[in-house]
């Protein structure tokens, strides 16, 4: 057995020269860059390598599910209070109570 097949995980009559598997040799290049066009990896990250800004569209999309979502709670809500199956002093009664445990939560992860 030679030292080269042992060494490398290739097949036995492969033509490799050296008998290092180069996949796994990794070392950073500190030469001239030599690549045509732009750098795509820039634009995701912005020019100075931070996060993007948030674009204005996902920002109105998020305030449209926000809007409608409130919409629906709110038409529950006053469902509920036209069929009579709950009072206007229970529901207010159940959002403060709901209100009141989450300012404690809150107040406890502060702390």
């Amino acid at each position: 057995m030679s030292f080269k097949r042992s060494f490398t995980s290739e097949p036995p009559g492969s033509d490799r020269r050296s008998g290092l598997n180069r996949r796994w040799i990794k070392s950073a290049y500190q030469g001239v860059e030599r690549r045509s066009g732009k750098d795509r990896r820039l634009e995701l990250l912005g020019a100075e390598g931070a996060a993007p800004p948030p674009d204005a569209d996902r920002i109105e999309r998020l305030e449209k599910l926000l809007l409608s979502t409130t919409l629906r709670l709110e038409a529950v809500a006053r469902l509920l209070v036209d069929k009579r199956i709950l009072t206007h002093e229970e529901l207010r009664e159940m959002l403060q109570s709901l209100h009141d445990a989450y300012q404690e939560r809150r107040l406890e992860a502060d702390t």
